[in-house]
């Protein structure tokens, strides 16, 4: 990839850049190596570890500063803000002031001149304008943020939002639905779904990629997930398919978020939670699955979503059965969609029953169709068009 050449970038993220991976960072770590990237990790409040003990960890992170990844790649973690930012615009204004006063510090160490300023967060509308003077305003909308459960105020979100984009040079959306409802407040949006690192999961295929001990004990066929556990999965949708099929393994692989219950779920002997694993190793996970499974809730949220994991369940091979939602009709010739619980179960029957060589070609086919060099490949070339115009 070429023309987005020596460019300082900030990246205000809504994720951290490790454990999970998602579009961010995928996108982030394509970028030619000549420019300088500042990743901005997202604050926690005041208030956040006593939703979930495991941000605690947080806190330190600000004490270190600056933290180099690689030769081009620094991650910065701000300090701890006041909660409700996102329930009243005042709150916001006072935390983003807050944060910018350290944040100003590390641009100006870093000598992160003119910089595109690249946002995944519609609350970060009061802090863009502050950082630095800037070359250029994206925004990567990747969920409606409005629909998220918690403490938020979905009128104060949409808000934000909306004065976000019109800010923006370039704004980029996951998912139809995104875009329908958004391009009359964007001067110039894309519609730009999310993607896989096709050679990295394409691993699932190959013979020399071993199968972790933990899940070659577990009896086949397995039917497998991989992801973060929220409010958005059904589980029980889960436990459906599970009481339905005893001698099916049900692997749940993937952090459980925090206030998710899965009580209901660990009596039965045929579901397995096997935590977080890291990138590098998900596919010798996969390939002892028999079919992958993207079992979200259907409602606002997920109606707006482009399920990154379809696209990496494509580019391992493997057989899909998902719930239907507008961010898979794409993919409706090479996977299973249902609309029901009982279709869900027999969906993952068919997999099961009638996977052949024509059907893994035609998934990997679809799967090369959609990588994330190919995405970033675009993203570059708008970038350039608003930088040359």
């Amino acid at each position: 990839m070429t023309g987005l050449e020596n460019e300082h970038i900030i990246c205000i993220s809504s994720i951290d850049w490790d454990p999970i991976w998602t579009r961010k960072q995928q996108v982030m770590s394509r970028l030619p190596k000549s420019n300088t990237i500042l990743y901005v990790e997202p604050p926690v409040t005041l208030l956040s570890p006593f939703k979930d003990p495991k941000t605690w960890s947080k806190w330190g992170l600000w004490f270190k500063g600056i933290r180099r990844l690689n030769e081009n790649i620094y991650l910065y973690s701000p300090p701890v803000t006041l909660p409700f930012g996102n329930k009243c615009r005042l709150i916001n204004r006072i935390n983003q002031w807050w944060i910018n006063l350290f944040l100003k510090r590390v641009v100006s160490h870093l000598g992160l001149d003119k910089p595109i300023v690249w946002t995944y967060m519609p609350n970060s509308v009061d802090i863009v304008d502050e950082i630095a003077e800037r070359k250029l305003l994206v925004y990567d909308c990747v969920d409606e943020h409005s629909e998220y459960t918690g403490l938020i105020d979905k009128a104060v979100v949409t808000e934000m939002e909306r004065v976000l984009m019109g800010l923006c040079d370039l704004v980029f959306v996951t998912a139809q639905g995104l875009y329908d409802s958004k391009k009359e407040f964007a001067r110039t949006i894309y519609f730009l779904p999310n993607a896989a690192n096709v050679e990295h999961f394409m691993k699932a295929q190959d013979p020399a990629t071993k199968v972790p001990d933990e899940i070659a004990a577990i009896s086949p066929p397995i039917i497998g997930f991989v992801g973060v556990i929220q409010d958005w999965i059904d589980l029980e949708l889960v436990r459906d398919a599970a009481v339905a099929h005893p001698e099916w393994s049900i692997v749940m692989i993937g952090p459980v978020g925090a206030g998710i219950d899965i009580s209901f779920l660990k009596p039965l002997p045929n579901v397995y939670f096997l935590g977080r694993k890291e990138v590098k190793d998900l596919p010798n996970y996969i390939k002892a699955f028999d079919v992958c499974i993207n079992p979200f809730k259907i409602n606002r949220l997920t109606d707006k979503v482009s399920p990154l994991k379809c696209y990496e369940y494509l580019a391992s091979g493997k057989p899909i059965v998902s719930v239907d939602m507008p961010g898979v009709n794409s993919f409706a010739d090479v996977l299973e969609i249902s609309n029901n619980p009982e279709e869900f179960v027999r969906g993952i029957e068919r997999a099961l029953g009638e996977e052949n060589e024509d059907k893994l070609k035609a998934r990997l086919e679809k799967a090369r169709e959609n990588s994330w060099e190919s995405r970033v490949e675009f993203m570059v070339e708008r970038i350039l068009e608003k930088l040359n115009s």
